[in-house]
């Protein structure tokens, strides 16, 4: 009898840790559901980077999060990340000195730069560059109905070239994954706040067999698809196993002296980094 309760213990922790998630970013950056709220400059610098811009495409090596321009001639607007902005209360509107209350609003965020026109794919991209995925969630504002799409990413290829265009038609470049217009009832969520989870689950009915879900890298976009900014505020990504991938020596200093900033496990910057751990650019690192 106690072998066979032993056996079943042993079969429940075995279900418990494969069902286990853990959070992508560090505690100490999160709040206690684990959200990483882009509003410090510091948090930013660790974590926010820009794509491969000259082959307009993720960039495997850089930041976790990683910002694309919106495809749009011959001014390419930006996409930027701002610890100060702000974005807009729960009703889509911006801050103003009378009629809206200030603890609506929520300062800090990367603002996808908006599209050309109304449901039209080239605005500008947030890219979360992931050694594994089991959820992702994302805190947005907007003035109007959000209207986007989410992406599945090839390092190397033109993130521009959508070869999503039948229901197999996938060669392993860029896939549209889950697309909303500003048609009613179609938007991705109304004017205002949306608390957007279960993203990496999400698809238009014939993509059953792709998914964000990955126990090795995995790359995934939202594209703005309308003529107004959208504000990311916070991010929560979560993975299947314990993340210590990228972790790397700390450069030396350059001829200028100058390194990226380094942070030990609690949080805490330092000026030199002692035998152990260390986070620089969002990264673990070693040092020796």
């Amino acid at each position: 009898m106690k072998k066979i309760f032993t056996l079943a213990m042993l079969a429940v922790a075995a279900i418990t840790a494969s069902a286990q998630e853990f959070n992508l970013f560090p505690a100490y950056d999160c709040d206690a559901e684990g959200w990483l709220w882009l509003n410090t400059q510091e948090k930013i610098d660790k974590y926010v980077g820009t794509i491969d811009e000259e082959n307009y495409t993720v960039d495997p090596n850089g930041k976790i999060i990683q910002m694309a321009f919106a495809n749009i001639m011959p001014d390419y607007p930006e996409t930027y990340a701002d610890h100060e902005v702000l974005g807009v209360d729960t009703e889509g509107y911006f801050f103003t000195d009378e009629g809206v209350k200030s603890e609506e609003i929520i300062k800090g965020a990367i603002v996808l730069a908006p599209s050309s026109a109304q449901n039209t794919a080239n605005g500008g991209c947030l890219i979360l560059n992931l050694p594994s995925c089991a959820t992702i969630s994302l805190y947005l504002t907007s003035e109007a109905r959000m209207v986007g799409r989410t992406l599945m990413i090839t390092p190397g290829y033109d993130m521009g070239i959508d070869d999503s265009t039948g229901e197999n038609a996938w060669t392993g470049h860029t896939k549209s994954i889950y697309a909303r217009t500003a048609a009613p009832f179609s938007q991705l969520h109304s004017a205002g706040h949306y608390k957007w989870e279960g993203v990496e689950s999400l698809n238009n009915g014939y993509n059953e067999g792709i998914t964000f879900k990955s126990d090795g890298p995995v790359y995934f976009a939202l594209q703005n698809c309308h003529k107004y900014p959208v504000f990311i505020h916070a991010i929560k990504v979560t993975t299947p196993k314990q993340e210590t991938t990228g972790i790397a020596t700390i450069p030396a200093a350059s001829a200028a002296g100058t390194v990226a900033p380094v942070y030990n496990l609690a949080g805490q910057r330092v000026k030199t980094a002692a035998k152990g751990i260390f986070i620089q650019n969002g990264r673990k690192i070693a040092a020796k």
